[in-house]
């Protein structure tokens, strides 16, 4: 599924911005969030579209490039910086919404 994924990106990606890597990525990165959130082990066909749309939403988003690191908090005294990622699961889980409808059909409960 993540190489027709790929494959069907790389046609409907033109822009030079995007690198292979970004995209195989995104191609996985999609994959794997529709088995998370449906619970199942293999993605079925029916979810190829979205799984396309998907990954063009996270390329768009930045979601594919390597996550940021910005400084949550900084103490001087012995000095001890904490680092939060950007782009926490929150930004997914709203991408994961926007396909609810479609994506709902296929979800299994998880025992």
């Amino acid at each position: 599924m993540k190489e027709r994924i790929l494959t069907k990106l790389t046609e409907l990606r033109t822009e030079e911005t995007d690198s292979l890597a970004a995209m195989e990525f995104a191609a996985e990165r999609s994959v794997e969030m529709m088995k998370a959130y449906c619970n199942l082990e293999k993605v079925p066909e029916e979810l190829m579209g979205v799984g396309v749309a998907l990954a063009g939403k996270l390329l768009d988003s930045g979601a594919a490039a390597t996550p940021s690191r910005k400084a949550k908090s900084i103490r001087e005294g012995d000095v001890s910086v904490t680092f939060a990622e950007s782009g926490s699961g929150r930004e997914e889980q709203e991408m994961l919404n926007y396909f609810r409808a479609e994506l709902d059909r296929h979800r299994r409960m998880d025992w």
